[in-house]
């Protein structure tokens, strides 16, 4: 669409050009503000998807009186490769190190016809990947691509390479990624819980270490399969850097005798074993007055923990915020 504005008087022309070619005279919509007096014109082009997917550039000229106005754009259609982590519950469940390949563009057609291929370490990964369904998300379209990658050559730290072709503008587009095997320790492993047990309660499992790697963390209670929690971005302390997974669960839930938090890193002796630290239901103490909540955790000083604990919370608060926040943001947006 090409928008001419505040031009008296009515008459125009307008001619679209596809580079550089012209194209046969469209039909001009032309409409008068009353207070001010002036024009503004509307003048639509239609393009196919496959003039569009051709990467073409468009050329709106206006004359007006004898002056000629050109207005020159080249819109390219989006087209982009995204990695994505480890799925973790395939990750323990199946013991497997399953990639998302996500391929997303404005073009449907585009997104479809698409296909990825990975090497590891320069060796290609050849019957391992699955593509699933064309979805629209975001006013893109997406496909995501699963990528099964060797257990054993992710966590040594092996770089993962994915590449799709651009065909309308005839290039590759590459995406690496690779698993951060951090300062090579173990790391620490620390399960905190309320003292005083609500209806909804949170627990909080950190995942520590002076130089913190990848780590990927899942919950379990007794003999039920693998929980996902919400999971902090690595925060930086002194001397060292701290993970948080955060699980929501129900009084009755706590009933279960073992609450595990699991950790999957890069120094496990068995890759199918991640690393374990459980506790379990204890009766809570009488709160000191003063206080609505207290807190234990099971190794800590009770000092120590508070400080853990306050940013636990403040993590609590800023996701929460910041889901809040987005939610306004496209209601806003929706009105507008």
């Amino acid at each position: 669409m090409c928008v001419i504005e505040d031009f008296y008087p009515k008459k125009l022309a307008v001619q679209w050009k596809v580079n550089d070619n012209s194209i046969s005279q469209l039909k001009l919509e032309s409409k008068l503000n009353e207070d001010t007096g002036l024009y503004t014109a509307y003048s639509f082009y239609k393009v196919s998807s496959e003039t569009w997917n051709a990467n073409n550039s468009y050329t709106c000229e206006v004359t007006h009186q004898g002056k000629s106005i050109i207005e020159k754009k080249n819109f390219k259609a989006k087209f982009t490769l995204t990695l994505k982590p480890p799925l973790e519950r395939e990750l323990f469940v199946l013991n497997k190190v399953v990639l998302q390949a996500v391929v997303s563009g404005d073009v449907k057609k585009t997104v479809e016809e698409a296909s990825v291929s990975c090497t590891v370490n320069n060796v290609p990964v050849s019957n391992d990947i699955k593509p699933g369904n064309v979805f629209f998300d975001t006013s893109l379209f997406k496909r995501i691509h699963n990528v099964t990658i060797d257990t054993n050559k992710w966590f040594d730290g092996e770089t993962v390479t994915c590449t799709i072709h651009d065909k309308n503008n005839n290039r590759d587009i590459k995406q690496e990624i690779h698993f951060d095997k951090g300062d090579g320790h173990k790391p620490t492993v620390t399960i905190y819980k309320p003292d005083l047990i609500s209806n909804t309660f949170s627990l909080v499992c950190e995942v520590t270490s002076q130089k913190l790697g990848n780590v990927y963390i899942m919950w379990k209670l007794g003999k039920e399969p693998y929980i996902e929690g919400i999971t902090s971005a690595p925060i930086n302390k002194m001397d060292s850097t701290s993970v948080f997974s955060i699980l929501t669960m129900s009084k009755d839930k706590y009933e279960d005798p073992d609450i595990n938090c699991a950790v999957k890193h890069a120094n496990m002796d068995n890759k199918e074993s991640p690393l374990q630290v459980s506790t379990s239901k204890t009766e809570p103490p009488e709160p000191e007055k003063g206080f609505a909540l207290h807190c234990n955790k099971d190794v800590l000083e009770e000092d120590e923990f508070t400080s853990l604990w306050s940013t636990a919370t403040s993590f609590i608060f800023l996701f929460l915020f910041s889901l809040t926040y987005s939610a306004v943001l496209s209601l806003f947006k929706m009105k507008h």
